[in-house]
């Protein structure tokens, strides 16, 4: 097919101002299209403001069940306010057909919790309670992180204490991981060893109607505070009970295990404690994403990013995205990037609709690919969107935005936050960069 092209210097000018106007387009460097055909050459452009909006919004929840790990306390951050997270967890029975002996008598009963990682100030010291949930949990079954079980309205157990993620602890002659070990209540104790030999503690369907598991949670820090990642997965995550009888003396674990249900549960208090810029942009001032956007984990806050206007690139021909890079970075502000809050790793981009989530058709292509993981030399994240927007110009998807949201292998896993830069900042905004090719 034969070529036409304007010729006229004035003609060249007119559309070069349209263009201009619309998308501030213009040829890319050389590297990257050298080796192209000269006629080529003029159908590739390089799009670097295309209008975008975005803004911070509450996450509902997020479902946190049967995570891989869970998290446990309070913390307050003066950017994002007060945090608590706390779990309910199913005890199981490690041998069936459980008897404590004759005249069994209870020496102590400890709930011990392994370490895995700690997020915020690691010295403050934490206070956690421990009661016995009312109410029946299902491991087949889907719960969030609003989500409340009853619980018998009594602690059996509290304690303050101060995390220890390194050092480990000797039991007996043992010398174990690092873990939280909190006695619990003799009463209840007491009320295993009054069960020995009954159908209650025959297997594990009898036990679940006799002792539904434990709710721990903490109260709120008083000063900066932390949140504690628990692996319930280990070995050492059990009530251990401990007693002698007749014959002996002896312990007998009621373990958390694969098994088990287990049910994260987090609180931000609707973020009233939180900075009053924050506040206002999630309550409702969404302009206010253009200079600050703000990303918490935990089933706290997500942004929001719109482009209304990328069909624009086809409303005069088809075109071919070579690269659509989506630019994120991080706000330079000192007074929000604390030294207990290291800067979350990697984030993601996700696509909700219709109450579903999915994922971008170029996160398949691995991290090499998509990016998303933080570059601290530049301050930024960067993501290689380019199906997803040939997807949205094409049509084959609506044009509905997508949320930025902390990334982990399931989500509820970590606690992070950050700070980053809004859509008009004057250094380092939010945007998007498209290299494409006209096909027209």
């Amino acid at each position: 097919m034969k070529r036409i092209f304007v010729k006229s210097a004035f003609s060249q000018c007119i559309i070069l101002v349209i263009f201009s106007f619309l998308f501030a387009c213009k040829e890319p460097d050389i590297v990257g299209i050298e080796v192209q055909p000269a006629g080529d050459q003029l159908n590739v452009e390089h799009c670097d403001t295309i209008s975008l909006f975005a803004y911070s919004v509450l996450e509902d929840s997020i479902r946190t069940d049967e995570t891989t790990y869970n998290l446990l306390g309070s913390s307050f951050d003066p950017v994002f306010g007060k945090c608590a997270a706390s779990f309910y967890a199913q005890l199981r029975l490690s041998v069936n057909n459980v008897n404590f002996g004759t005249n069994p008598v209870l020496d102590s009963i400890v709930l011990s919790l392994p370490y895995a990682t700690i997020y915020g100030d690691t010295n403050a010291q934490q206070t956690v309670k421990v009661y016995e949930i009312a109410e029946d949990i299902y491991k087949d079954s889907i719960y969030y992180s609003n989500r409340d079980f009853l619980t018998t309205g009594v602690p059996i157990a509290s304690m303050t204490f101060t995390p220890n993620i390194r050092d480990s602890v000797t039991v007996g002659n043992d010398k174990l991981p690092p873990q939280l070990r909190i006695h619990l209540n003799a009463a209840v104790g007491q009320k295993f060893l009054d069960a020995s030999g009954s159908t209650s503690l025959s297997d594990n369907n009898n036990f679940l109607n006799f002792f539904k598991g434990i709710y721990v949670t903490t109260t709120y820090a008083s000063g900066a505070g932390s949140t504690i990642t628990f692996n319930l997965l280990n070995s050492q995550a059990k009530v251990a009970l401990y007693y002698k009888n007749d014959a002996d003396t002896l312990v007998y674990d009621f373990v958390i295990n694969e098994n088990s249900a287990r049910v994260g549960h987090f609180n931000h208090a609707k973020y009233q404690y939180a900075d009053h810029y924050l506040r206002s942009e999630i309550y409702g001032d969404t302009l206010k994403g253009d200079s600050i956007l703000y990303l918490q984990s935990m089933a706290g806050l997500k942004i929001r990013i719109l482009y209304p206007y990328i069909k624009e690139l086809v409303k005069n021909g088809r075109i071919a995205i070579n690269k659509a890079d989506l630019i994120v970075d991080v706000d330079d502000n000192p007074d929000y990037h604390l030294s207990d809050y290291a800067t979350p790793p990697q984030l993601i981009l996700l696509e909700e609709k219709d109450g579903l989530i999915r994922f971008l058709l170029d996160q398949y292509e691995g991290t090499t690919y998509y990016g998303g993981t933080y570059n601290s030399s530049k301050k930024e994240y960067r993501f290689n969107i380019s199906r997803h927007i040939q997807q949205v110009i094409d049509g084959i998807k609506d044009n509905i935005g997508l949320y930025l949201v902390d990334y982990t292998v399931n989500r509820p896993n970590e606690a992070r936050r950050v700070v980053l830069n809004g859509t008009k900042r004057n250094n380092g905004n939010l945007r998007l960069q498209i290299t494409y090719t006209k096909l027209y």
